[in-house]
């Protein structure tokens, strides 16, 4: 019975105009791959960057093997991350390059349709229908302008369903390895292709028992070839995969079964009044059909009810659920339409013509829902906002550190090779990196950096408070710039690459609450400044004060600056030193030599606090402003007029100037004036 079900439908059944489409076959197909791809390229660049897109691009700019890692710590295997990397070192980044990818692998599931309908149904008109209806299926369309590995997951399951059925009919060795292989590429795409791997075989399994060993062959295969990322992505799996009591899991993931069924149909735009039309092309399909002719729809309606069980359970286990986990399977449900409607045209063209018009009508309406990509975006965004706050700020060395890859790829996909790289201390969903492998990673920049950028998205919450914590505490960073964009908190910090030099300048205020016990700053720089303060209060503080740090030039201008609050370790325990640090950005356009000055004021009034000496700002020294490309002797110099500086600025002069240094004033020009 079940091979007689199995076995071709016979060429009576079929219009004269398809008795002729052997022949001319090639043109059904090629009129398929053609509307998909006029489907997918329309508006395919218009929808910003979405957050998941960032993140692709971000694994497109990361080292082989880290994109291998770094997929191993998230919820995607990297199959698609490297198909990825290899397309964007061939054809750059932007929005469209990106998502062509997407359409290409849109294009590829039409002709992979028909074949592995034809192997399913053994109906030529049925297949032909299915590449059309896959077409055009609106989750295919949406997620085929997305640069994810969505899109390519029907061509893994498509691939797997053909090779399994084709080694289920004549069960070579070589076909069941093959099937496997295929199945293995799936899984490599996307953890959720399983389900519908599982729909297949199981299929595979009733309709043909007696090729249990392909079966055995084929599985056995699969997983070989996809145990060693399981053992690798091992510790990911498991945090994920948490168990929790089965009767009340299930119970959960009913809660999941409505939008999930909404989702798979992309009833978005149309309500379940799309659902109701859509089940009842199946329904009717099936009911016009005689049930012994029912069996070759055990398969999708397999794929899509395992699907929907478990896309519901994983959803209630982690409480987060997508849509996209749907898109493995939404091939099934296009051959399913495909079959219910051959069956429909089997009993009346005008049936054929009716559903094909309701269908129609009925979402039509949802091509905006499709273009927009909203279903993963709730709020405005701006995708380059962070470029647009950074790139006057950065400058040549510079490098900036993300803690999300989807903010990292938005500042690649904008900076379009233009300014400061980037790299990542990941501390924010989906991926939290120990800080020790954070750290050393820091580490190692500022040997090359003379300043870090740190784009932390969400401020300081969550993981991100103790980096902002261990940054803010190591010796060799120098707080130089705090700034938020929206809910992204940006700091810039300065990295010495030449040791800091003692200031001979001490100070005290005028009311004897405060004493600067020491000053260090670098006496040559090319972007920034660091300074390094150790303050003694004396006495408690009745107002919030601030630490200002001003470069200016010698005709008196301001050139750059940085405030900051007296540390709270000033003040906690009286009597007690404590370390103050400052970079200073310098300006793009700044050479020459520059003078440091440093001074307090009250934060609420800005009223600057004056001195024992009556001045309101202390004068530490000279500093040599010089491009990387420095000449030796420009820096001897710099030495020279910091040492020169140094002893002249501990004589007394009456009239409040430093005379400058005769010994090498053909080299650094000009005296220089203090006020």
């Amino acid at each position: 019975m079940i091979r007689a079900l199995c076995r071709s439908q016979p060429d009576m059944d079929q219009p004269p105009g398809l008795h002729r489409a052997g022949r001319f076959l090639w043109l059904f197909i090629a009129g398929a791959c053609l509307a998909a791809f006029v489907l997918r390229m329309y508006q395919l660049a218009t929808p910003a960057l979405r957050w998941d897109e960032g993140w692709t691009i971000a694994h497109g700019t990361l080292p082989w093997p880290e994109v291998v890692r770094i997929a191993a710590l998230e919820w995607h295997p990297p199959l698609f991350y490297l198909l990825y990397k290899g397309w964007q070192s061939l054809v750059g980044v932007n929005a469209f390059a990106a998502r062509y990818l997407a359409v290409l692998a849109g294009v590829l599931t039409i002709p992979l349709t028909y074949v592995a309908a034809m192997t399913w149904a053994s109906d030529r008109r049925v297949a032909v229908a299915a590449a059309l209806c896959n077409a055009a299926l609106p989750l295919l369309i949406y997620y085929g302008q997305v640069n994810r590995m969505y899109a390519w997951t029907p061509v893994g399951v498509l691939l797997a369903t053909w090779a399994l059925l084709r080694a289920a009919q004549k069960g070579t060795w070589a076909r069941a390895v093959g099937a496997g292989i295929a199945a293995s590429f799936a899984l490599y795409l996307l953890y959720y292709t399983i389900w519908p791997l599982l729909a297949l075989y199981l299929y595979v399994l009733l309709v043909r028992p007696r090729a249990w060993r392909t079966l055995i062959l084929a599985a056995g295969t699969a997983f070989l070839l996809f145990a060693p990322w399981l053992v690798y992505a091992s510790g990911t799996l498991e945090h994920r995969i948490q168990s929790s009591p089965l009767l009340p899991s299930l119970r959960n993931a009913l809660e999941f079964v409505g939008p999930s069924v909404f989702g798979l149909v992309f009833a978005y735009g149309r309500g379940w009044t799309a659902v109701g039309v859509v089940g009842g092309v199946l329904l009717f399909g099936l009911l016009l059909t005689p049930p012994r002719r029912w069996l070759p729809m055990l398969f999708p309606l397999l794929g899509i009810a395992i699907a929907v069980m478990g896309v519901s359970y994983g959803a209630q286990a982690v409480r987060f659920f997508a849509v996209r986990h749907f898109v493995p399977v939404a091939p099934l449900l296009g051959m399913a339409l495909a079959w219910a409607l051959a069956c429909l045209q089997r009993r009346s063209g005008w049936l054929l013509v009716l559903a094909i018009a309701v269908l129609m009508i009925t979402f039509w309406p949802v091509r905006s829902d499709i273009y927009a990509k909203g279903l993963e975006v709730v709020d405005p965004f701006d995708p380059a906002a962070d470029w647009r706050y950074l790139s006057p700020l950065l400058r040549s060395g510079d490098i900036v550190f993300f803690n999300n890859l989807a903010k990292a790829g938005w500042y690649e996909a904008s900076r379009q090779g233009r300014g400061a790289p980037w790299s990542y201390t990941l501390a924010w969903e989906p991926i939290v990196e120990p800080l020790p492998v954070i750290t050393g990673r820091v580490e190692a920049a500022m040997e090359d950096h003379p300043r870090l950028w740190f784009v932390l998205y969400k401020g300081t919450l969550g993981a991100n408070t103790d980096l902002r914590a261990w940054l803010d505490a190591h010796p060799r960073l120098y707080p130089m710039w705090e700034g938020w964009v929206g809910d992204t908190l940006v700091l810039g910090y300065v990295v010495p690459q030449v040791l800091l030099e003692e200031s001979p300048v001490r100070g005290i205020l005028a009311d004897g609450r405060v004493e600067l016990t020491r000053a260090r700053f670098t006496p040559t720089a090319d972007s920034g400044v660091a300074v390094e303060l150790e303050w003694h209060v004396l006495a408690p503080l009745s107002r919030p004060v601030k630490v200002f740090v001003h470069l200016m030039s010698t005709d008196g201008r301001l050139v750059a600056q940085h405030d900051a609050p007296l540390p709270a370790s000033c003040g906690a325990s009286m009597g007690m030193l404590c370390t103050d640090r400052h970079g200073v950005a310098v300006p793009a356009d700044t050479i020459g030599s520059l003078i440091l000055r440093i001074g307090l004021y009250d934060e609420e009034t800005g009223e600057r606090l004056r001195w024992r000496s009556g001045e309101d700002a202390l004068t530490l020294g000279g500093v040599r402003i010089a491009t990387q490309s420095s000449s030796g002797s420009g820096a001897v110099a710099c030495l020279l007029f910091q040492l020169c500086y140094n002893q002249q600025h501990t004589r007394s002069h009456p009239s409040g100037q430093m005379k400058g240094c005769p010994e090498i004033t053909g080299v650094l020009g000009e005296f220089f004036v203090v006020e």
